[in-house]
């Protein structure tokens, strides 16, 4: 049975507020015929994910220089335990040094690396990124980049999501529609869009319909300001129904009673190349309003997508999905047949398991250190 050293870059236990973790959390579950190996939050409970762990210790179970560096030094160390090491991390400020320590290992140590990279959190870390090995892409437009920068040999992976945990809801009765923006407090991410958007859509009609911004801090972050930040761009554009959020722990009960979802981001460094939170909403019967940008090309005709930064298109694009019940029924059964056709968590973990396959045994690649 292969053995595989699965890391992300902080405890894959809960809270599950990364793609890099929900990757990574459903090639564990569903990849048959293999013994993982995790770092996994200390005290964390048994009965967790992986055959064997090894525990890390992090009080928040958030991102952080600590935990960081202590994958990164149990990882170098359990390598030679396994057959293969599967690294599902976002490439960041970080990710070269990483690639270089684990270069620096005696040959005998060393593993056959695939790497799957969530996204690229800021382009110019691609000039010192060096590929661990294979690296698996979520869309064919960062892989376009990664191969532009150097990373031989990328293949693509859509992402997944557990189709059980997000079973197709009818449109909310009752009350005034919500429309839902799930993000962080990253310039360009889109909750200045929304709030935007939202004018757009109802300045000089009788439309009527609550925002709600779930909004995830990010470590150094000050969510308080953050949030009030936005309730006072919303007072300065006239919203008078706009609620912000903090981190949600039942995202599929807040998703339930969304009537649809906006994503209308200027760029997605920091999130992933398709956001899970997306294809959540689309299992689900929520029809979802994207900007267009390149790695979200792949959702094709199962969303509405806008001009990135044009607060028109978008307000006319909620108003349309919102007072044309025939067009959000459409949008709805669009979502959900693309995600059950196309990410799916099984449909993913039988690519990694090809994956494993094809690397198992693959002699370990000598190269130089640095670039």
């Amino acid at each position: 049975m292969t053995r595989v050293l699965l890391l992300t870059s902080h405890p894959l236990s809960p809270p599950w507020d990364s793609a890099d973790k929900q990757l990574a959390a459903a090639v564990a579950r569903h990849v048959p015929g293999v013994r993982f190996c995790v770092l996994d939050r200390l005290g964390a409970r048994a009965g967790g994910l992986g055959d064997w762990r090894l525990p890390v210790w992090s009080p928040s179970g958030q991102p952080g220089r600590l935990a960081h560096a202590q994958v990164a030094a149990l990882g170098l160390a359990a390598e030679p335990a396994v057959d293969l090491v599967h690294a599902v991390v976002t490439i960041g400020p970080g990710f070269g040094r990483l690639a270089r320590w684990h270069r620096r290992l005696p040959a005998r140590l060393r593993r056959p690396v695939l790497h799957t990279a969530p996204g690229v959190t800021d382009p110019s870390a691609l000039a010192s990124a060096v590929p661990l090995g294979p690296t698996v892409a979520l869309s064919e437009a960062t892989a376009a980049r990664l191969r532009d920068a150097g990373f031989g040999d990328v293949r693509v992976v859509a992402p997944g999501i557990p189709l059980e945990r997000w079973p197709m809801w009818r449109r909310p009765a009752g009350g005034p529609p919500m429309v839902l923006f799930a993000g962080h407090h990253d310039p360009g991410g889109g909750a200045e869009e929304a709030l935007r958007g939202m004018a757009a859509a109802c300045a000089g009609t009788p439309l009527r319909a609550r925002l709600v911004l779930a909004m995830r801090s990010r470590p150094g972050q000050d969510a308080r300001r953050e949030a009030a930040r936005l309730e006072g761009l919303a007072g300065a554009l006239g919203l008078p129904d706009v609620r912000v959020l903090g981190h949600v722990a039942d995202m599929p009960s807040l998703i339930r009673e969304a009537t649809l979802v906006v994503l209308p981001a200027r760029t997605l460094a920091g999130k992933a190349d398709l956001p899970l939170v997306v294809l959540e909403a689309m299992a689900a019967g929520r029809p979802v309003v994207i900007s267009r940008l390149p790695s979200l090309a792949a959702l094709g005709d199962a969303v509405t997508s806008v001009p990135p930064g044009s607060a028109a298109e978008l307000g006319r694009a909620v108003a349309g999905l919102l007072d044309a019940p025939a067009r959000w029924r459409a949008m709805a059964a669009a979502g959900r047949r693309a995600v059950e056709e196309r990410f799916s968590e099984r449909a993913m973990a039988a690519s990694y398991a090809r994956l494993y396959a094809e690397m198992h045994r693959r002699p370990v690649p000598t190269g130089a250190v640095a670039r």
